[in-house]
């Protein structure tokens, strides 16, 4: 086993590092998938190992089975069956929403567009590229050039956003501001990009092109405590349309 070595297995809970390699009784491979080892394809190219370890045969069959449910229930799968979207590799990683997908994306839209509306969001429209400029001053360009898709123009260089976070604070920068306007509440539904490898693409849920219902909040410092519950609020509700109860986990990013 060489440094590099690293196995995924699903569903399982983070293991703490062991002293020594421990052996384990049964391992039912499920996948492989072959990305970059830190994103340099020329050098390393490792596949993920993914499987289940139970302790027994009979919590593997059980295990098995919950699996092969969950693969009935697949996105891809229904998507064939009901002709909602395709990839094609003409555009990897862009996903074809067919009009029956497409319906149902509008649908979805809509009804985050109305609970923004009803929380104070307005929404916004952004551009899709901007000169690198940008990215340098917000750091992404340091830290997150290799999944950009750049290019140059008349001798500058620009790059598709891969968020909408430096758009919307160019927009609330554009002019002075006063404390009056706030909490100023932006909702964007704005096409972004991101130069994923292509043995990391699945599905909906690895694309190269896709969109978000994403937004940002503007605010004084003792507005945060409010704005903060109000969003973890509307997540709940959100994610309880869909069956999800609660929202495990949140991260701020200050």
């Amino acid at each position: 086993m060489t440094d590099y070595t690293r196995a995924a297995l699903t569903e399982s809970p983070p293991v703490a590092a062991a002293p020594a390699p421990v052996l384990a009784p049964i391992f039912y491979v499920l996948n492989t998938s072959p990305p970059y080892f830190l994103a340099n394809a020329p050098i390393y190219s490792l596949p993920d190992i993914y499987g289940v370890s139970p302790p027994d045969t009979t919590l593997l069959a059980e295990s098995c089975k919950i699996l092969e449910e969950a693969a009935k229930h697949d996105h891809r799968s229904i998507a064939r069956e009901q002709e909602l979207f395709f990839f094609q590799e003409l555009s990897p990683g862009s996903c074809f929403f067919l009009p029956h997908g497409a319906r149902i994306y509008n649908a979805l839209v809509e009804l985050q567009r109305e609970e923004y509306r009803k929380r104070g969001f307005d929404e916004v429209v952004t551009p899709n590229v901007y000169n690198t400029k940008l990215w340098e001053t917000s750091g992404h360009w340091q830290k997150y050039q290799e999944n950009m898709f750049a290019f140059e123009v008349e001798k500058e260089q620009y790059a598709l956003k891969p968020m909408n976070c430096p758009g919307h604070c160019v927009m609330f920068g554009h002019r002075t501001r006063s404390y009056q306007e706030l909490p100023l509440r932006l909702a964007d539904f704005g096409v972004l990009h991101r130069n994923e490898f292509s043995g990391a693409l699945s599905g909906l849920t690895r694309v190269r092109r896709f969109q978000q219902d994403d937004a940002h909040i503007f605010c004084m410092v003792d507005q945060i405590e409010s704005e903060m519950e109000s969003c973890i609020q509307f997540l709940q509700h959100i994610y309880g349309i869909f069956g999800f109860t609660g929202v495990a986990r949140v991260r701020v990013d200050c």
